[in-house]
Order: structure tokens, then C-alpha cells, then sequence
């Protein structure tokens, strides 16, 4: 007998994002997994610096509820649901790169708990079983807060990323899939894409989550 499905029968699981009753074995309901389905996948005008970009969905309804609740809620269940839609929307993209995530800022990390990028990005690579670098190739100085910030803050005085001394032997000549969880202005990415070009990738291209438009 499957005692996790009596359990959910009993007491029935809520759905995080819109807390209607829920499959116990699954992360979202299925009007939501419905909703996020009808998600456009964007793939059009990539940042500075940035070759190909692609991202899941909009930074609206369903998906940005998920990407939060994610990110500030600390569901890290919902990391292998929402790293199989960056996978699938990645398709070709991935194919024989190494998967770089942004590097996180130290003390938003503290703060958190855990490096919401960081998590996605491995997910990432174990569904797809593209290589992730070992350590970090890359790294933010400062706190590099973006969030809260309107466009031009943002583009003005972006995240400082830099590479780090031995960089170039992980990515040299590689070509590289910068991962983060969601896209606004694009600075983020742009910088992050200047850190691994200095050490040495031959191309940079970048997936998010959620874009806003």
C-alpha cells in the first residue's frame, strides 16, 4: 500500500502557488501546471554581450508566482520542476556546453540559506547531463543588489563580476550556458557574460526562468 497516497487523502496537499487541493506527488496543481504549459518560450533580443538567449516564460502570472516562491519562499522542492523547463526550453542550446551559473551575491546567500541559481544550475545539469565546473569560475564583488531597483539603476551601475585566477583553465575555449533564475534589464547577464569572455569562453549564451517584458 502506498501510505504517502492515503496520507494525502487524509489530509489533502495544498498547491504552493495557489493553495487549491494538490496531487501529493506532485509540486504544483494541475491548473497551474496547465497554466504554466501555455507559457511562450522567448528567445529573441539577448543581452549585450550575450550570443543566444532564451527563457521559459514571462515574468507574470504562474511562472513568476513559481520563480518567488522558489527563490524568497524557500520551496526548494520546486527546483527539479522548474530547472526540466529550463532544460526543455534550452534544447539545442545546451548541447556540449558548460553550465555556468551567476554567481550570487555572499551576503544574499547568508541571508537565504541557500544560492537559488546555483541550485537551479545543478539541477540542470543532472537532468541533462551537461558538465557544471566545480568551483565557481566567476564571482561577485559587492552586494550587487538588483532587485527593488528601477531600469535605469540597474544598467547604470550593474552586479561587478569578475573571473577568477584560474578560470581559464575550466572554461578556456569553451562554449558556456549562463544560468539565472529570472532576466529584467539584462545587466546581470551582460556582466557575467564580460567575466567569462576575460577568461577565456569562446562563446557565452544564457537562459533564465522568466523574463520580464
Amino acid at each position: 500500500m502506498d501510505f504517502s497516497r492515503v496520507a494525502g487523502f487524509l489530509v489533502p496537499s495544498l498547491c504552493p502557488l495557489c493553495r487549491q487541493v494538490a496531487d501529493p506527488v506532485s509540486p504544483i496543481c494541475g491548473d497551474c501546471m496547465r497554466e504554466l504549459n501555455r507559457s511562450v518560450v522567448l528567445r529573441e533580443d539577448p543581452p549585450e554581450g550575450v550570443d543566444q538567449m532564451v527563457s521559459c516564460a514571462d515574468h507574470d502570472g504562474i511562472a513568476r508566482e513559481l520563480v518567488a516562491a522558489f527563490k524568497f519562499r524557500h520551496l526548494t522542492g520546486l527546483a527539479p520542476l522548474i530547472s526540466g523547463y529550463m532544460v526543455d526550453a534550452a534544447g539545442p542550446l545546451a548541447e556540449n556546453r558548460l553550465i555556468v551559473p551567476v554567481p550570487p551575491a555572499r551576503f544574499r546567500t547568508w541571508l537565504r540559506g541557500f544560492d537559488p541559481v546555483g541550485r537551479l544550475a545543478r539541477e540542470m545539469s543532472e537532468i541533462s547531463e551537461a558538465e557544471l565546473p566545480h568551483a565557481m569560475p566567476v564571482y561577485r564583488k559587492g552586494s550587487g543588489r538588483q532587485r527593488g531597483r528601477n531600469r535605469a539603476g540597474r544598467l547604470g551601475d550593474p552586479p561587478d563580476i569578475r573571473p577568477r585566477e584560474d578560470a581559464g583553465k575550466v572554461i578556456g575555449g569553451r562554449d558556456l550556458l549562463l544560468v539565472d533564475d529570472v532576466m529584467t534589464t539584462g545587466a546581470t547577464l551582460t556582466a557575467g557574460s564580460g567575466a567569462l569572455r576575460l577568461a577565456g569562453a569562446r562563446s557565452v549564451s544564457a537562459i533564465t526562468f522568466t523574463r520580464r517584458l
